[in-house]
């Protein structure tokens, strides 16, 4: 009678156990499944790879909004008047570029009220491999439409 008992409660305990195991082991792959979609592609590779154009897409909408950003960032950080509240994006073009964390983009955004569109150029260097929040990167190469006509603005 006493080793059914101590069996019976063996099994519950193992059984405890292993839900507590699976559940954790869930957790952990959702979590982990988050933060990889957050993950730049191609990060640490030295080739060129076509990402994201008109004929490809290689990335989760996640990490196309974070370049998106990105290239919005990079225009700010040239020129910090420029507001992106009256422009809507329009396209973009994202390839790895050769060298390990750099990324060629081609950002276009419109103005919709006088269907004018801007486009912009850069190379970006990320500091880290997470697109997620803030995410901290160079440029270089960068030449854009908006900037060059908001100089012009301030000449006059």
């Amino acid at each position: 009678m006493k080793k059914k008992v101590i069996v019976g409660i063996s099994v519950i305990v193992g059984i405890v156990i292993l839900a507590i195991g699976y559940n954790q082991y869930t957790a952990y792959q959702k979590r982990e499944k988050e933060r990889i979609s957050w993950l730049a592609p191609h990060y640490n590779e030295k080739k060129d790879t076509i990402l994201l154009s008109d004929k490809v897409d290689k990335l989760n909408d996640k990490q196309e909004n974070a370049f998106y950003s990105i290239a919005r960032g990079a225009i700010s950080s040239e020129d910090p008047s420029i507001e992106f509240t009256n422009l809507d994006d329009y396209s973009l073009f994202v390839k790895k570029a050769v060298g390990k964390h750099t990324y060629y983009l081609e950002y276009v955004c419109e103005n919709p009220t006088i269907k004018m569109r801007f486009d912009t150029t850069v190379t970006v260097k990320l500091d880290k491999e997470s697109l997620k929040g803030d995410t901290p990167f160079t440029y270089t190469e960068l030449d854009s439409d908006l900037i060059d006509i908001n100089d012009s603005l301030d000449d006059y």
